[in-house]
C-alpha cells in the first residue's frame, strides 16, 4: 500500500523499530477507517511523533481514532475526516484515562483483575489458534492477528476498569487489518457476499451499508476464525 520506510525518512526514524511500527499501525487504522488509501501529511507526522515522545499508549490514539470516525457516522456527516489533528482532542483524553486508570489502580480491583487476566489470556490462546490456522494460506492475515495478539497478551498490565476500551480499540484495529491483509480473491468474495445479503434485507442505501459492514465482518470472523476482544464471552 505504501514503501516501507521511505514514506518515514523526513522524521529521520530507523527501520524495523518499535517508534516505526507505532506510525504505521497509526497510519494503517487511519487509512482501513477512511475506507481508501491515505498518506498521512507532514504536520500529522508531527503529531504522530508527539504523542510517540509523550509515551500515548498506541491503545489511546487508535481507540481516540476510531471513535471519532465512528461519530461522525453517527451523526450522520458524509465530509471525509482528512487529518489526524482531528482526533488529537479524543486521542488526548483516551491517554488521560489511561494515566488516570494506572495511578488509580489498587487493591479495590484485584478480584476483579484476577477475573479480567483469565480472560485476556482465554482471548489470547484463541487468537493464537486462529493465526496458526491461517499461517499457511493467508501468511499476511496470520501475522496481523499476531502484532494484534501480543497487544491484547499485553493487556493483562493495565487496570481492569479500562480493560474493555482498550480492546474494543484492538477490535477495530484486528477486523480492519484483518480485511485488508486478505488476497484479492479472498476480499471480493467475501465483500460480494456480504453486499448481497445487505441488498436482500435493507432498501434504504443508509440501512443497506450498516448492514453491509456487519455483515462483512461477521463473515471476516467466520472466514479467519476470529473471537470477540470483549471481557464478557
Amino acid at each position: 500500500m505504501r514503501p516501507r520506510g521511505a514514506r518515514y525518512t523526513h522524521l529521520v526514524v530507523s527501520e524495523n523499530t518499535p517508534e516505526l511500527d507505532y506510525y504505521r499501525a497509526v497510519e494503517d487504522l487511519f487509512s482501513s477507517l477512511r475506507g481508501v488509501p491515505h498518506l498521512l501529511s507532514p504536520k500529522d507526522f508531527q503529531l504522530l511523533r508527539s504523542w510517540w515522545k509523550d509515551e500515548v499508549p498506541l491503545s489511546a490514539v487508535r481507540t481516540g481514532v476510531a471513535e471519532v470516525f465512528a461519530r461522525r457516522r453517527e451523526r450522520g456527516e458524509t465530509e471525509p475526516v482528512v487529518s489526524l489533528s482531528y482526533c488529537r482532542h479524543a486521542v488526548a483524553s483516551h491517554a488521560k484515562r489511561v494515566a488516570e486508570m494506572r495511578v488509580g489502580a489498587g487493591a479495590d480491583s484485584s478480584s476483579n483483575t484476577a477475573s479480567t487476566r483469565e480472560t485476556i489470556g482465554h482471548l489470547a490462546d484463541r487468537l493464537d489458534a486462529a493465526a496458526d490456522r491461517v499461517r499457511v494460506e493467508r501468511p499476511r492475515a496470520a501475522a496481523v492477528i499476531d502484532r494484534i495478539n501480543r497487544e491484547v497478551r499485553a493487556a493483562a498490565d493495565i487496570d481492569s476498569r479500562l480493560v474493555e476500551e482498550h480492546l474494543y480499540a484492538l477490535e477495530t484495529s484486528l477486523l480492519v487489518d484483518c480485511l485488508d491483509a486478505l488476497e484479492g480473491n479472498d476480499r471480493r468474495r467475501l465483500e460480494d457476499r456480504a453486499l448481497a445479503e445487505a441488498e436482500s434485507v435493507a432498501v434504504d442505501p443508509e440501512a443497506r451499508e450498516r448492514a453491509f459492514r456487519a455483515l462483512r465482518d461477521r463473515l471476516l470472523r467466520t472466514l479467519l476464525d476470529l473471537p470477540r476482544l470483549e471481557i464478557d464471552q
